[in-house]
């Protein structure tokens, strides 16, 4: 279905290339086995199977980034994280300034902090800071299994900055292109002399234009942290922050008629914005307070729970592009507005069991979660509010009356009971499976449509897994997961929406010799989701069957020198919608690469230099074919002494002008962006 501007919700890019990037790849790694005698690239992350451990031996599919890379890319947006990993799409509606948007495999995904879930509701939209993270990852496909209900196409895992042992900060002023200002602030160490207290505290003020005329962001965001030692046995880490965005809107909606097809007055400009800046707003505060407790109750067991407290408020309007009005000249425009505010909180209680034999490994999860949202809020929607000249537009509005705003509650709380055991074989077997439950009871009010849903949909998922661990690193595997997601929606006739649920089988390839300093991994997936939804020729949502994706992706971080490092990726995907056509917006191949080198000793000591490129094939929308696109990005560092660094980045180098994707509309790909960065640590 198109990208609705209206719902703003989950539900609303040559395979000629892998011989090349897998020849680098593996010729990386052979070259590396005789000069590294190490391995740092290997991620050791929770997020897979919520108890640490090395991705490269789990048979699951997750990839990361890092801090230091998101540093050295100089990562603005959540959604530029994944450009150089496989098997994620963004930048599919160009430079967004209050939603991050992604593709997993061809599917929505959810977005979670720290483990827990980060609730959006429609345009009600919760943005991490990507200043405030230590590292992201990503869970491709299925994941009910251990964070309930998720799209099919997996979930993002923000991590937020924790306290540091060591004594250490740093100030960093940017700027760039399009107005950006920005000034952060991050400090951490011990509070106490023993170090059994530890803080942390990041700060940023940021400001910058969106990529359409008339648009801009304004953001504050503070983020303290406690960490303590409460014995031998016991932590409680402590995160809260707040974060106030005040700007106005970006809606880069536009007609294929003057993108991808030509008119007799030309095409339309990429910056051209089709809303009212004079009366268009985005203010959106947001504030969390949790904690992550931890106990070791003996030599086999271990107590965790996580909690999180999370408040969003919203004042929005934003003024879009509709659809012609069939004189080749204006079109009409929507106007919405959202005024209200979401509480949530999230709790998962987790025992951990570990205990071993001559041969073997076991490790046993036992969780308990609970997770509760409520909306309370005012909306208005007019999708043909008023008309607009396509070439020339004015941004003036009339207001909007504040008797004309509708009455919107939404009460959402699931409870998920799960179970997960691992068990390793004298360290050549990873054998894995799970099972959870999950009760999900939503209730949906709406004044303007006089209609209240009030569903309880509940689902049993399964998964598992078999890897088996060579001696050479290489490590094959064959898994298997479920999703789950509860839909408060009913269709024209009144009739409830059913629950839509997802499965996935994989089977794939983890390489990572022990003497290397990087991985490279492969695989083959099939996902089909039940009771998709589906845009009838009324233009409502409905239920139609089944979609699917298939696909491979090949995917490689490493060493291939001491000073050089490269990131590599390619993903083929078969996207299918419930007709069995092409998907709109996913494109068959994507392919991607990024090197760093280091120029360690010599004149040139402190300089760091990185480039990129990213292409992404073409894309349908029906009968309208989007050409592929390639863009590249470079950056340059230079550390001036122990506590000076100086950096510049360009994304899209040359400036390309492209239409990034489809969807009913069209939407240009962000433009250049240049930022020049000086921080001082300590």
């Amino acid at each position: 279905m198109p990208r609705l501007p209206f719902a703003r919700r989950p539900l609303a890019r040559s395979i000629s290339a892998l011989i090349p990037v897998t020849a680098v790849l593996f010729c990386a790694s052979a070259y590396a086995q005789e000069e590294s005698v190490n391995n740092d690239t290997v991620v050791v992350t929770a997020t897979a199977l919520k108890v640490d451990t090395p991705l490269v031996e789990t048979p699951r599919p997750v990839s990361s980034v890092d801090r230091e890379e998101l540093e050295t890319r100089n990562v603005q947006q959540l959604d530029e994280t994944f450009r150089y990993r496989a098997g994620v799409l963004s930048g599919h509606y160009g430079s967004d300034n209050n939603t991050d948007w992604f593709k997993v495999r061809g599917f929505d995904q959810s977005t979670y902090q720290d483990g827990l879930r980060i609730y959006r509701e429609g345009f009600y939209q919760w943005l991490p800071e990507p200043y405030g993270l230590e590292r992201v990852d990503v869970f491709k496909g299925p994941s009910s299994i251990l964070y309930g209900e998720a799209p099919s196409g997996g979930l993002i895992n923000a991590v937020s900055k924790r306290p540091t042992a060591e004594e250490r900060g740093e100030i960093e002023i940017q700027i760039g292109n399009r107005n950006h200002r920005q000034l952060g602030v991050d400090t951490s160490g011990p509070v106490t002399e023993s170090g059994d207290v530890r803080y942390r505290f990041v700060g940023l003020y940021k400001e910058r234009d969106g990529d359409l005329d008339g648009t801009d962001n304004e953001r504050y965001y503070f983020a303290p942290s406690l960490e303590w030692d409460i014995s031998d046995d016991t932590q409680v880490t402590v995160l809260a922050s707040f974060q106030r965005d005040d700007g106005i809107p970006v809606n880069p909606f536009k007609l294929s008629y003057g993108t991808v097809l030509d008119t007799p007055f030309g095409n339309v400009d990429p910056h051209t914005n089709y809303g009212a800046p004079n009366y268009d707003k985005d203010e959106h505060t947001q504030a969390a307070i949790g904690y992550e407790f931890k106990h070791q109750l003996d030599d086999t067991w271990k107590f965790e729970q996580d909690f999180r407290y999370s408040h969003l408020d919203l004042d929005l309007r934003s003024t879009y592009m509709m659809m012609e009005t069939g004189d080749g000249q204006t079109a009409y425009r929507g106007h919405l507005q959202r005024n209200g505010d979401i509480d949530s909180f999230t709790i998962d209680n987790r025992m951990v069991g570990k205990w071993y034999t001559d041969r073997t490994e076991n490790t046993l999860l036992l969780g308990l979660d609970y997770q509760d949202l409520s909306l309370e809020g005012k909306e208005f929607d007019n999708y043909f509010y008023d008309v607009v000249d396509i070439f020339n537009p004015q941004g003036d509005i009339v207001p909007v009356p504040g008797d004309q705003l509708t009455r919107r509650r939404i009460d959402k709380d699931q409870l998920g009971l799960y179970v997960q055991n691992q068990l390793r074989i004298d360290d050549r077997w990873v054998l894995l499976g799970a099972g959870r439950y999950d009760s999900a009871d939503v209730r949906n009010e709406s004044e303007r449509d006089n209609n209240t849903v009030d569903e309880t949909q509940a689902a049993t998922s399964w998964s598992g897994g078999i890897m088996y661990l060579g001696d050479n690193g290489l490590n094959p595997y064959l898994s298997y997961t479920e999703s789950f997601r509860p839909a408060a929606q009913t269709n024209p006739d009144g009739a409830i929406f059913e629950e839509i649920e997802g499965e996935q089988w994989e089977l794939g390839v983890k390489f990572a010799p022990f003497n290397w300093d990087g991985y490279v991994t492969a695989a083959v997936f099939d996902i089909n989701e039940s009771n998709s939804y589906a845009t009838a020729p009324g233009g409502y949502q409905t239920q139609e069957g089944e979609t699917a994706s298939s696909g491979f992706e090949l995917e490689g971080v490493g060493y291939v020198t001491d000073a050089l490092k490269l990131t590599a990726a390619y993903t083929y995907t078969d996207a299918r919608d419930v007709y069995d056509n092409r998907k709109a917006l996913i494109p068959r191949h994507m392919t991607s690469a990024w090197v760093d080198y280091d120029f360690g000793g010599g004149a040139l000591n402190g300089l760091k230099v990185g480039a990129g490129v990213r292409h992404v094939g073409e894309t349908v929308d029906g009968s309208i074919v989007v050409p592929d696109y390639t863009v590249g990005d470079v950056m340059a560092s230079y550390d001036i002494n122990s506590s000076w660094t100086a950096q510049l980045n360009v994304n899209n180098v040359t400036d390309e002008e492209y239409v990034a994707s489809c969807d009913f509309w069209c939407y240009y790909g962000e433009s250049r962006s240049v930022i020049g960065s000086v921080k001082y640590s300590w």
